[in-house]
């Protein structure tokens, strides 16, 4: 997919390089990141992305994004790779993985359950009432409280 494809709905990017580029994935594990694919740098609670830039340069990725204030004195000489700065990564990825995926959200309906009490009781419920409507129903148990299902 094309990266200015990828990168519509986003604020604020500063860019250096084509933006016409081929983008085969996009990822925020620098583990991952193959030749063409789209490095996304996120500073996190345990770790900072950005210190991976170096080894996911190695791989020949299509494009890297980084957040503002980041230090992009490696990445100026860079030929070849587009470099993507924004003001907020994580904002950006989400959006970025919606384009990339062709907005897989607008296809799911979603019922949430959040409270202090009663949420795994409440969605057993949930769950049983739309089977019985022949509903496809899959759980996501990481919060024990979403449900998706999908047109039978």
């Amino acid at each position: 997919m094309e990266l200015k494809t990828i990168l519509q709905g986003i604020d604020g990017i500063k860019a250096k390089g084509d933006l016409s580029v081929e983008v085969k994935d996009v990822t925020n594990d620098s583990r991952k990141v193959k030749k063409g694919s789209m490095f996304i740098a996120i500073k996190g609670f345990e770790t900072d992305g950005h210190k991976y830039i170096d080894d996911v340069i190695e791989t020949g990725p299509s494009a890297i994004m980084v957040q503002e204030g980041a230090d992009l004195k490696k990445l100026a000489k860079l030929e070849g790779i587009t470099i993507l700065v924004v003001p907020d990564t994580r904002i950006a990825l989400a959006i970025v993985s919606s384009n990339f995926y062709d907005n897989p959200s607008k296809k799911l309906k979603i019922i949430g359950v959040t409270g202090t009490k009663g949420k795994t009781t409440t969605t057993y419920m949930i769950k049983e009432i739309l089977e019985k409507q022949g509903k496809k129903v899959r759980t996501n148990w990481y919060n024990c409280s979403i449900y998706k299902w999908e047109k039978t």
